[in-house]
């Protein structure tokens, strides 16, 4: 397929090809393949297509262009079953990694545009005058124990960024890119920050927003704590809260305004 303007009927072709497929039997799925097969030429993907088309339908195209139904199959099975490949990570690109799958040509694997950061938030607050932070972040599909987790304060308006290293959390296999962050922000400026998690692994680093992803119990009541030092001037009202969309936020103000009793007291007895 040559013609960039057949890029979206073909898309619209191989759009079946999930558990509509799987449902078919064997005679449906043969005139369907039979049928995608012709939409898609002798010459295959053209290049247009490949760069509009994401991997998973690059995929499909390989294997019904080349007969590959079993395969075919078991791609389709895979991502249904909420079970997608692995990845490799050569010279900071990502491609899929499809054992069963021989001869793809490394453009119809590449997933570098297509991987993202998982992270999840389990904890936010603070440590006496220090922000604190705890969750996980990693690669999507890239498996690794080498991950190197940032915590990205970015304001809003002017998008200034204060960027602060996370250590590690040992919690096994299960929960890769597992960190803590306990941190002085003291140092940043009155405004409004966004707070994004940044993942780096193996040369590949990849940025999100956070906190819309955390226990259906969570915490969300705004948290406030004087920062900074009247003494010398620069005492700030910091507050950790959550956006309307549900991500995880600092509200600095300048000076500060007193805590609220209630609060005042929590912190006293419980030496916070």
């Amino acid at each position: 397929m040559t013609s960039d303007s057949t890029i979206s009927v073909l898309r619209d072709v191989l759009r079946v090809y999930d558990h509509r497929y799987l449902d078919l039997d064997h005679l449906q799925r043969e005139r369907l393949v039979e049928g995608t097969r012709r939409v898609l030429g002798e010459e295959g993907l053209s290049d247009a297509a490949r760069a509009a088309l994401p991997a998973s339908v690059r995929l499909r195209a390989f294997c019904i262009q080349n007969g590959l139904d079993a395969e075919l199959e078991r791609l389709i099975r895979d991502e249904a079953e909420g079970s997608p490949a692995g990845a490799v990570v050569v010279g900071g690109r990502i491609y899929a990694l499809y054992p069963y799958l021989r001869g793809v040509p490394r453009q119809d694997a590449d997933i570098t545009t297509e991987v993202g950061v998982d992270h999840r938030l389990e904890a936010a607050g603070w440590q006496g005058g220090r922000l604190r932070i705890r969750g996980t972040a990693a690669l999507q599909r890239v498996d690794t124990d080498r991950t190197a987790v940032d915590i990205v304060l970015r304001e809003r308006v002017s998008g200034q960024e204060h960027c602060f290293p996370a250590g590690p959390r040992d919690q096994g296999p299960e929960s890769p890119g597992a960190f803590e962050l306990v941190a002085d922000v003291s140092g940043v400026e009155p405004g409004r920050w966004d707070v994004h998690v940044a993942a780096t692994a193996l040369g590949v680093r990849r940025e999100a927003r956070f906190g819309s992803r955390r226990p259906a119990r969570f915490r969300t009541a705004p948290q406030r704590r004087t920062t900074g030092s009247a003494k010398q001037g620069t005492a700030r009202e910091t507050t950790v809260y959550f956006t309307k969309g549900g991500h995880l936020a600092l509200l600095v103000k300048t000076g500060t305004g007193g805590a609220p009793l209630l609060a005042r007291i929590r912190r006293r007895l419980t030496g916070g």
